[in-house]
């Protein structure tokens, strides 16, 4: 009973230390039991438990009581459990077809894995694993069913999939709301942000670029040239641009600008902004031909899931799946 109550006091302790929840909370003890049974392979509650441990830290971070926390935790462990059946079932499917591919390739993607989260750093992989207490050797095994999983999920959930003019009709018909747009401008803007300059060159470089725009140099040059945010490289081209996108002093200056007049210099907070306005929509519906490639991409996105979802059900009618 002791040992027990020790062993209870250490997990709470050590999920207050990373910021789950305070150790007050009533969390459940872990243990290392039996979750599910997928054909010959057990699922462990702490297998469970590791995979969820990203989402139980963010969890425990942003829940606002206890109750909370326990209810997203509850979810979390089952969703992940799920995952985990799901996971095993389609490497036994792997095995069950006789499917292979050469190791080579296996050893490819892990050199790829470290260059492109390391850096192609062996020592920065090996002292992240120690931290984590994995093997070299688990992590091998990981990318390698990561590449089953792939080229399984691939070979039956078809990439290509043709979504018909009817059904993108359909949608578009059927979810009105989602395409509602507030009135908009189609926005240029050039930014002089306080915080690359000092007030006095702030100052100077806004006035430059407004002199600039005033003896008619094109808007997209200046904000090219002088323009701080990322977009100065499509000459400050914000695109169409909804009110609710704007701080309350542009959108009064981007709303009641005319067509094609560029404005004077706007302060926000010690930051500088110069906008010109090419076009203006009121309020209304995006039409279909600007809402199409959305359409097209939720849509395939949905059957996707249902392709996956279909094929994962046949794999788990198909094996043994045994719950605890």
């Amino acid at each position: 009973m002791i040992g027990k109550r020790l062993y209870r006091w250490a997990w709470l302790l050590a999920v207050a230390a990373v910021g789950l929840f305070p150790a007050s909370a009533q969390v459940p003890v872990p243990f290392n039991g039996i979750q599910a049974i997928i054909n010959d392979t057990v699922i462990s509650r702490d297998q469970v438990l590791g995979a969820a441990q990203s989402e139980l830290a963010t969890a425990g971070r942003t829940a606002t009581s206890e109750q909370q926390y326990l209810t997203r935790r509850a979810k979390i462990l089952d969703d992940q459990l799920e995952q985990l059946i799901d996971r095993q079932l389609i490497l036994d499917e792997f095995k069950e077809k006789g499917y292979s591919f050469p190791e080579s390739y296996v050893d490819d993607q892990v050199r790829e894995r470290i260059r492109r989260q390391f850096g192609g750093d062996r020592v920065a992989l090996t002292r992240t694993l120690r931290a984590e207490n994995r093997t070299f050797e688990q992590f091998k095994k990981e990318e390698r069913e990561g590449m089953i999983i792939y080229q399984m999920s691939s070979r039956y959930v078809r990439d290509e999939i043709i979504i018909s003019p009817k059904k993108i009709q359909n949608y578009y018909q059927t979810n009105q709301a989602r395409f509602r747009i507030g009135n908009r401008v189609k926005l240029r803007m050039i930014v002089v942000d306080r915080s690359k300059h000092s007030a006095e060159d702030g100052a100077r470089i806004a006035s430059r670029a407004l002199a600039q725009l005033k003896e008619g140099t094109e808007f997209a040059k200046v904000a090219t040239e002088l323009s701080d945010d990322a977009r100065r490289y499509k000459g400050g081209d914000r695109g169409w641009t909804e009110e609710s996108a704007l701080n309350e002093a542009l959108r009064q200056v981007a709303f009641n600008l005319p067509i094609g007049q560029t404005s004077d210099i706007i302060e926000v907070q010690g930051s500088r902004f110069i906008l010109k306005v090419e076009e203006k929509q009121q309020s209304g519906m995006r039409s279909l031909a600007e809402a199409r490639q959305e359409i097209v991409t939720i849509l395939k996105d949905s059957e996707r899931q249902r392709l996956q979802k279909q094929w994962l059900a046949k794999l788990r009618k198909k094996g043994f799946v045994r719950y605890f």
